[in-house]
């Protein structure tokens, strides 16, 4: 029978050999079996095990034996169907749809409550009185079948027609039963659970099943499809989508574009209504702006290895007198081997003056651009995994990022750029990070995204255009600490990959020494000597 913890098997990489329970007048035979089967565990695929608990006779033979229903299961996939049957009700959709019948939610923190003895909706919570005065019993509905991979797995091993069963754990939970087997993978993700089920006389066509499954793993997640949408002034007419967005002052809300038709010949992106001259039929919205979530067990991964760079005015004054220049802080990391120069490759690129700008960022888009065409230009990025961004005044952890990164578990060839900070539209240009093939979206067609004046963040610009172009994005608030989001401290946290700003080599220097030594002196030999020691406190110059 299977265990209780069958469902807790998601994130294992190999899938796992259940418990065989039998009569003692097959004691022998199950023994036998079961050495078989640990025998093929030592291969590199080891198919999981579930028997049915039927009885057996104490004189059974073989043939009575082969009659057992066994189940090897996959833990992570998604195999191929073609004569699937739905063994539960489709969830319902919060709000609108009855869930009398089904008993159950799509959509996550519902649950199925009954307003009378014809309708049931999926709600957060219920009220005897809702807020259109209605009255509700307030029963909770549940599905006739628990949807639990057990009991999905159990109604296979009963059904001497099903050879395999696919449970999904989203959505509320389904399962589909097949009476054949397929070993192509057409999808990898912790949700699903896919298992073989037959007879003892057919485990080694499972396995052997099993065997060309597992040599289709890692799982390469298709790319997703990148649609085309339109900026304001273009014809959507095809499209149906817009690239453009406006958001309030503080980023706190943002508001896409939408296509409205104009004439037979004509359909334009707005953010307002159309007036009245216009035909004004709604076309469609703005870009979907995906959000990857990390990739499940059995799914190949982007891999780790970072290109970063700085860019450096040279001959740029220091902004203030007790501030170093960005050479000073360029030629401190040189000297020490750190930031950058623990990437995997690294570079300096030639900045240009902005004289709208603060210290350390860009204001002007177009002395920004030049910086992205002088990457592509050299071309370095294409050999690494992900290309980082990092101002000279950030204390930068690459081996952090690292970290972050496995925990991220970025699906391999996915166009993503990260989200860094919780602080108003989430990308400071600070530390800038994104993969080999975000980039390569950006440098084909980054050059729609410069429209109207030119002057902003360029941190602002980069995100709006990346979301523009169809790049999707994950998101990790933790990367980075910056004063610009008041997030002023000492850098001891333990988990920040950069730390901004920090514009005076002995202040870089200290918080470099607290993130690798505890302290602010050099105490360990990893880190910096410094002239003297201040403790921190807020609202110090840096």
């Amino acid at each position: 029978q299977v265990d209780e913890d069958g469902q807790k098997s998601m994130k294992l990489e190999r899938p796992r050999l259940l418990t065989l329970k039998v009569l003692p007048g097959v004691a022998l035979l199950a023994f036998l079996a079961l050495v078989g089967f640990m025998a093929y565990g030592s291969q590199s695929r080891v198919p999981k095990l579930a028997r049915a608990t039927t009885s057996v006779g104490k004189n059974s033979f073989l043939s009575e034996v082969s009659d057992e229903r066994v189940c090897l299961e996959y833990p992570g996939l998604k195999l191929a169907e073609s004569s699937a049957m739905s063994l539960w009700a489709t969830c319902s959709m919060k709000w609108s749809e009855d869930c009398t019948n089904s008993g159950c939610c799509a959509d996550a923190g519902m649950a199925c409550y009954e307003k009378s003895s014809d309708w049931a909706a999926c709600r957060s919570g219920c009220d005897l009185v809702d807020e259109r005065n209605e009255t509700w019993s307030c029963r909770k509905v549940e599905p006739i079948l628990t949807h639990t991979y057990k009991s999905c797995l159990d109604a296979c091993k009963e059904d001497a027609s099903c050879q395999q069963v696919v449970y999904d754990t989203s959505a509320g939970g389904s399962c589909s039963i097949s009476t054949d087997r397929h070993s192509s993978v057409v999808w990898a993700a912790d949700n699903f659970n896919s298992s073989y089920c037959g007879t003892v006389a057919e485990v080694d066509v499972m396995k052997s099943m099993l065997q060309q499954v597992g040599g289709q793993l890692p799982f390469q997640l298709p790319q997703m499809k990148v649609d085309n949408c339109s900026w304001g002034g273009e014809d959507c007419s095809q499209t149906k989508c817009c690239n453009d967005v406006a958001c309030d002052a503080h980023f706190t809300a943002c508001f896409p574009y939408s296509c409205y038709k104009k004439t037979e010949y004509f359909s334009g992106c707005r953010l307002d209504q159309p007036p009245p001259d216009w035909d004004g039929t709604w076309l469609g919205g703005g870009r979907v702006h995906r959000q990857i979530s990390p990739a499940g067990a059995q799914v190949s991964l982007q891999e780790t290895s970072l290109y970063c760079f700085s860019v450096i005015n040279w001959q740029a004054p220091a902004p203030k007198p007790f501030w170093s220049t960005e050479a000073q802080l360029a030629d401190n990391m040189k000297t020490h081997g750190i930031s950058i120069f623990q990437c995997d490759g690294h570079d300096f690129y030639d900045g240009v003056m902005t004289p709208k700008a603060a210290w350390g960022s860009f204001s002007n888009i177009d002395a920004f651009v030049q910086v992205w065409d002088q990457v592509k230009a050299k071309g370095a990025y294409k050999s690494y995994a992900w290309t980082v961004k990092v101002d000279a005044d950030a204390v930068f952890l690459p081996s952090r990022l690292k970290m972050h990164l496995d925990k991220l578990r970025t699906p391999r060839g996915a166009k993503v750029y990260l989200e860094n900070n919780y602080y108003q539209f989430k990308f400071m240009g600070a530390l800038e990070v994104m993969t080999r093939e975000a980039l390569d979206v950006f440098f084909e067609n980054g050059q729609t995204c410069l429209r109207g004046t030119h002057e902003g963040g360029e941190d602002f610009f980069m995100k709006g255009c990346m979301d523009a172009l169809g790049v999707d994005h994950q998101t990790d608030l933790e990367l980075l600490k910056d004063k610009y989001a008041a997030q002023d401290g000492p850098c001891t946290d333990g988990w920040a990959v950069a730390y901004h700003f920090h514009k005076k080599i002995l202040s870089w220097n200290w918080c470099y020494n607290e993130v690798v030594c505890g302290g602010r002196a050099k105490t360990c030999p990893a880190g910096i000597d410094v002239e003297f020691v201040m403790p921190w406190a807020p609202n110090l110059p840096s």
